[in-house]
């Protein structure tokens, strides 16, 4: 294992996921779990430590890591290799063991000036995201933390890239510093390019909706400007401005392809006489007529202030 480290190191590698917080302690801790052990290299290193009846040597030897990632400037990604795998498992104590053994660990790295980010979550509900957000700024000194989601059920298959990034925009709201995408493939296959481009999508609405949250300088500056051209039927900005401009402008060409669609003041879903949007403006240029008439007709009459 140090060995291939270091080769990796010595090809430009940037940083390891290591599994050093899985300790021998905390995997009878799983044994009633409902789906087990889900991280693959959580489930190797726990067959390790049972096989060998040792504690985790990648914890033992951990030290003597951060000399060849201080050595190669190689950051660590210290993985939660006890994460839950179900809603059922959120916030157990295998999970909550770990992470208080990645707090552990991350301060050791910095006494070596390595930096560190610690892997998250996992499947949590909506209502237990909070707390793993609360105790890794608390047990991990606020090294910046990663999640998988988290995916807030687990009845969607074929659908967890919008599960999880239900998950991702809560904790990125909460404070997490980096979100880790799903696919629609998750649990299911290998993702090809388009479910790729399916997550990655999810997951900057995911992350530009804690933006959002958080008060980030500049995030709603974008949302305004594409709400005023959508408002103004600036079509083209419309697309243009949108986290996908491709599949925008493909989804409005399905039923309006035609170029002079892209100035009409309505879309297919009201049609041309009951776009809300065309309405309004509607209003609002007789509401403005009606006050120049009003004002023509005070100023004609000489007095602005007329008493009872």
């Amino acid at each position: 294992y140090r060995d291939t480290i270091i080769e990796q190191c010595e090809q430009g590698v940037d940083y390891f996921t290591v599994h050093a917080g899985v300790l021998l302690r905390y995997i009878p801790l799983t044994a009633n779990r409902l789906t087990g052990i889900v991280s693959r290299g959580g489930s190797i290193l726990a067959k390790w430590c049972l096989s060998h009846h040792q504690e985790n040597f990648l914890y033992t030897h951990f030290r003597e890591l951060c000399e060849i990632m201080r050595a190669y400037d190689v950051s660590f990604s210290l993985g939660d290799g006890l994460r839950p795998g179900s809603i059922a498992d959120a916030n157990d104590e295998a999970q909550f063991g770990e992470l208080k053994t990645q707090g552990e660990l991350t301060r050791i790295a910095w006494e070596y000036d390595v930096q560190v980010m610690n892997e998250g979550p996992g499947h949590v509900p909506m209502h237990l995201i909070r707390e793993n957000m609360e105790k890794q700024l608390e047990w991990c000194s606020e090294a910046p933390f990663y999640t998988l989601g988290p995916l807030t059920t687990d009845v969607a298959p074929g659908y967890d890239h919008i599960t999880s990034a239900i998950g991702a925009a809560m904790i990125g709201w909460y404070g997490t510093a980096m979100l880790c995408y799903v696919t629609p493939k998750e649990h299911l296959g290998l993702p090809n390019r388009d479910d790729v481009k399916t997550g990655v999508i999810a997951y900057k609405i995911a992350a530009h909706a804690a933006d959002l949250a958080k008060g980030h300088p500049r995030a709603r500056a974008w949302d305004d400007a594409l709400s005023k051209a959508r408002f103004d039927f600036r079509w083209q900005d419309q697309f243009n401005l949108a986290m996908d401009p491709v599949t925008a402008r493909a989804y409005h060409d399905e039923t309006l392809p035609a170029d002079g669609a892209k100035v009409a003041h309505f879309c297919s879903m009201c049609g041309p006489k009951f776009c809300s949007m065309e309405l309004t403006q509607q209003v609002r240029k007789m509401a403005q007529s009606g006050m120049e008439e009003k004002s023509a007709e005070f100023r004609k009459a000489g007095e602005i202030y007329v008493k009872p």
